[in-house]
């Protein structure tokens, strides 16, 4: 994984969860407090559960995509090899290093989040 910054939403409960498991493989991450607006990111990744999006999660989303950056869904309740497999296809197609990460808070109550991230550190090359 080629990752070298993460930007989050500043004090959200998912922000939280991912910096502890970025902090883990030494990978920086930066909170904002706006829209989404005059980031570096290069991609966007939103992660979802059974395709439950927010309205203000789709709405960032939306800017990414009409602006033609590359963006990922992974949903954490889909097949887990496919959403593992997904990504790693996205990052190394995109070559993004920087990417926002999004998600709902609810999320973090979701065991099939960890088991992701823990699917991304054991393939890990």
């Amino acid at each position: 994984m080629n990752i070298k910054i993460i930007y989050l939403r500043a004090g959200s409960e998912f922000s939280k969860f991912i910096t502890a498991w970025a902090s883990k493989l030494d990978i920086q991450t930066e909170e904002y407090d706006d829209k989404g607006e005059g980031l570096g990111a290069e991609g966007l990744l939103l992660i979802n559960e059974n395709q439950d999006i927010e309205k203000d999660i789709e709405d960032l989303h939306s800017q990414f995509y009409k602006k033609h950056y590359p963006t990922q869904k992974i949903d954490v309740n889909g097949t887990l090899q496919v959403a593992v497999s997904n990504f790693n296809i996205w990052l190394k197609n995109f070559n993004c290093q920087e990417i926002l990460i999004i998600g709902s808070n609810n999320l973090v109550k979701n065991d099939n989040l960890e088991r992701f991230f823990d699917s991304l550190d054991s393939n890990d090359s």
